[in-house]
């Protein structure tokens, strides 16, 4: 989560370490259970739009000038493209939106969610809590990387 509560938007979709959820999709069984199922999600996200309101209801399209307060919320939407910064699809494949609402130790809570076609995938922090369609009763994990123009995104998902 963040560390420095003076960042740039870029530094905030990192510590968001959620964002976005979709990509290039590799099944294999797991290992530890034959009836559950492993997917492995990899893409670049592209960061479309910020909001930050203030605990005060100030909408600004950037970070504050300041530290951030307790109640404050930053909101990013971002288009994903298969793949990683490096080589990814030409076109976007989902889109995900990042919602961090800052606490009293200056951390943010952060609910994430990516829409994949028909399906979506919830976040936690940097924990899947669920979804929808082919993704109903996921659980999981995301890791972000910060690369130049946005985030590479790797999510393990376990699948009823």
């Amino acid at each position: 989560m963040l560390k420095n509560p003076r960042i740039s938007p870029r530094r905030l979709l990192t510590g968001g370490a959620v964002a976005a959820v979709l990509g290039a999709v590799a099944l294999t069984p797991s290992a530890g259970q034959a009836a559950a199922k492993t997917q492995t999600l990899r893409f670049f996200s592209q960061q479309v739009s910020f909001t930050y309101t203030a605990a005060d209801g100030t909408v600004t399209p950037g970070p504050p000038a300041g530290d951030p307060k307790p109640g404050d919320v930053f909101e990013i939407d971002s288009r994903d493209f298969r793949g990683d910064h490096r080589r990814h699809a030409k076109r976007a494949t989902a889109s995900d939106y990042l919602r961090c609402t800052f606490q009293a130790g200056g951390e943010p809570d952060c609910f994430s969610y990516a829409a994949i076609g028909g399906s979506l995938l919830r976040f936690h922090g940097d924990k899947v809590i669920g979804g929808t369609g082919r993704f109903r009763g996921a659980t999981g994990t995301a890791a972000n990387t910060e690369v130049e123009g946005g985030l590479d995104s790797v999510v393990r998902l376990r699948l009823p």
